[in-house]
C-alpha cells in the first residue's frame, strides 16, 4: 500500500461506513459507499458512550442526535440485589463530556448516511459484489459493481474497505478466520413501553438468573435486551417471541424490574456474536467496525470501537504506507483485546467483586479512603469508553482485580 489512495470503495452503510466516508471527502480522496437500505428498525448499539460525542462534533452530527435521543448522563450495574454500582460521568475525571446519548439506531444511522451523502461521498444503493483474484490476496470489484458506479472511481478503487459488520463479506471471500468468545450467548431484544428505572437516562445492565439484561431508556419507550446462555432458551417457549415475552414474567429479576411492560416491536435475536478477525488489513483492502471485531453489548463498545475506528482509517489511508496501515491494525486489535479482557471480567464476577472488595476497603482503611477514588475514576472510564487509552490505567485495574480474587470469592458475582 506503499502508493497515494486517491479512490475508496467502502462495502456497507452503516455509522462506521459513513463516518469514515465523510473524512474521507475531506481530505479530497474520492469515496463511494455500496449500500443496501436495512429493513429493521431495532440495531444493537443504541446506547452510546461519551467517547463517542467528540466524534459526533467531528462529523457535524450532534446537535441532530441529540434532538432525538434520551440524554445519557451516566451507567448503573444491578449484580444483586446488595450490590449497585452507579456511575454519573460528571463525577469521572477523564476529559470527556459528561454526558452521551441513548439513540434509535434507525435514525442514528439515517442521519450519518445523510452527513455522508451531503458531504460528496458516492451512495450506491445496491450490494457489492467484490471478486478475488486468483492465486493473491487482492480482491476486486465485479464488473456489475463498477458498472453501478457510472465509472466513478475511472476503474478499479485503489482501496476497499469492508465495514459490512457481521455479514464480513471479505473475511468470507478470503477465508480469513475468526475467533469466538468462550461463551455461546444468544440475546433477545425489543422496545417495550416502560421499565424501573434507579436514575433517569441512564442504560441500566442488571444480572438475572442467567445471563443479563439491558435496558436503555428512549424517547417514550425502553430497549430492553437479554442476553441469556443459549442453553436456557428452549424451556422458555419455541420462538423468540415466546421466550422473551415469558422471560420478562418468568425471571425472578425480569419479573420485577419490567413488571407490567408492554412490549411495542418484534423481538430481534443475536446469537454467537463475540467474533474477532484474525487479521484486518491485506493487499488493497481493510476490515473496519464490527466486521473487524465486535466482543459483546455489555459496556457500548461496538459503535465506539467502529468510530474510533474509522477516525484512525482516514488518517490511514491518506498517509497511504504499509507501516501506517499495519499500526492501524495493531491499534484495532489492541482496543479489542482490551474490550474482551474487560467482558470476560464482567462475565466470571472479577470486576464487579473487585469493586467490592474496594468498598469494603475504603470503609475499614484511612489510606484506602484517600486514593480509591482513583480506582472509582478507572472504574468509571469503562463507561465512558476512555478505557483503552491509556494503558498504565488498564495495567492498575487488571493488578487490583486479580489482588481482590485473593481477599473475596468472585463466584459470587458471576454470570451464569
Amino acid at each position: 500500500m506503499n502508493k497515494k489512495i486517491k479512490t475508496v470503495a467502502i462495502l456497507g452503510g452503516g455509522p462506521t461506513a459513513s463516518a469514515l466516508g465523510i473524512l474521507l471527502t475531506r481530505k479530497g480522496i474520492k469515496a463511494a459507499m455500496f449500500y443496501v437500505p436495512k429493513q429493521a428498525t431495532l440495531i444493537v448499539g443504541e446506547s452510546t458512550v461519551p467517547a463517542i460525542v467528540p466524534i459526533l462534533r467531528l462529523l457535524g452530527v450532534e446537535d441532530e442526535v441529540r434532538s432525538y435521543s434520551e440524554l445519557k448522563p451516566g451507567a448503573t450495574v444491578n449484580m444483586s440485589p446488595e450490590h449497585n454500582f452507579y456511575f454519573h460521568f460528571a463525577q469521572i475525571k477523564n476529559g470527556l463530556p459528561e454526558y452521551a446519548y441513548n439513540t434509535p439506531r434507525d435514525k442514528f444511522d439515517a442521519t450519518l448516511l445523510n452527513a455522508a451523502r451531503k458531504a460528496g461521498v458516492k451512495i450506491i444503493e445496491s450490494a457489492a459484489k467484490p471478486e478475488k483474484i486468483p492465486g493473491t490476496d487482492k480482491i476486486k470489484l465485479s464488473d456489475e459493481s463498477l458498472a453501478a458506479t457510472e465509472n466513478y472511481f475511472s476503474g478499479q478503487p485503489d482501496l476497499i474497505v469492508d465495514a459490512t459488520g457481521r455479514l464480513r463479506l471479505l473475511p468470507k471471500l478470503l477465508d480469513i478466520a475468526g475467533h469466538e468468545g468462550g461463551r455461546k450467548d444468544t440475546a433477545l431484544f425489543a422496545h417495550v413501553d416502560k421499565t424501573q428505572l434507579d436514575f433517569k437516562g441512564h442504560v441500566h445492565s442488571t444480572r438475572l438468573d442467567h445471563g443479563w439484561s439491558w435496558r436503555i431508556p428512549l424517547p417514550d419507550r425502553v430497549s430492553l435486551g437479554i442476553v441469556i446462555p443459549s442453553q436456557h432458551l428452549p424451556k422458555f417457549g419455541a420462538t423468540k417471541e415466546e421466550r422473551y415475552d415469558n422471560l420478562l414474567t418468568q425471571d425472578s429479576v425480569l419479573s420485577k424490574v419490567a413488571k407490567g411492560a408492554k412490549r411495542l416491536t418484534p423481538v430481534m435475536e443475536h446469537a454467537n456474536y463475540q467474533m474477532v478477525s484474525d487479521r484486518i488489513i491485506g493487499d488493497g483492502w481493510v476490515l473496519l467496525g464490527d466486521t473487524a471485531g465486535f466482543i459483546d453489548p455489555v459496556f457500548s463498545s461496538g459503535l465506539l470501537i467502529g468510530l474510533q475506528g474509522a477516525v484512525l482509517l482516514a488518517d490511514t489511508i491518506e498517509k497511504g504506507s504499509a507501516q501506517d496501515f499495519q499500526h492501524y491494525q495493531e491499534e484495532v486489535m489492541r482496543h479489542l483485546k482490551i474490550w474482551h479482557g474487560i467482558v470476560d471480567t464482567f462475565y466470571d464476577g472479577r470486576l464487579f467483586n473487585s469493586a467490592i472488595v474496594g468498598e469494603k476497603l475504603k470503609k475499614k482503611y484511612s489510606l484506602v479512603f484517600k486514593i480509591f477514588p482513583y480506582f472509582e475514576n478507572n472504574f468509571g472510564r469503562i463507561f465512558t469508553g476512555a478505557v483503552s487509552n491509556v494503558p498504565f490505567n488498564i495495567n492498575v485495574m487488571r493488578k487490583f482485580v486479580e489482588w481482590s480474587e485473593t481477599k473475596e470469592d468472585h463466584h459470587a458475582m458471576e454470570i451464569h
